[in-house]
């Protein structure tokens, strides 16, 4: 089965958007760069001109946001946002058309 990545993104923005973990820990401005970053496929530089900062100040922005993820939400998630995040670095050509999933 394939998914469109716009599926994925609806899936991720309303997780992040509703759940009162994420937000009892992130403060809206994390928020926005998370869904920026990961489902907006913003670069570092883009965050970095939107956000009137460096990209070095964005890239440890980030991180520190997936270690407050990895401590108080899910090892998992976080590890996985990394993933994405990784992936954009690597393909920044918008590397996340269709997702394919295997149903057993």
């Amino acid at each position: 089965m394939k998914l469109n990545k716009n599926d994925i993104n609806v899936f991720l923005t309303l997780w992040i958007k509703n759940d009162p973990e994420l937000w009892a820990e992130l403060r809206h401005i994390e928020i926005k760069i998370l869904i920026d970053r990961i489902i907006n496929e913003y670069s570092f530089i883009e965050l970095a001109g939107k956000y009137d900062t460096t990209e070095k100040n964005t890239r440890i922005i980030f991180r520190r946001i997936l270690d407050k993820i990895d401590r108080f939400i899910s090892k998992e998630v976080a590890m996985h946002l990394k993933m994405i995040s990784s992936k954009l670095e690597y393909k920044p050509q918008k590397p996340f058309e269709v997702f394919e999933i295997c149903l057993n």
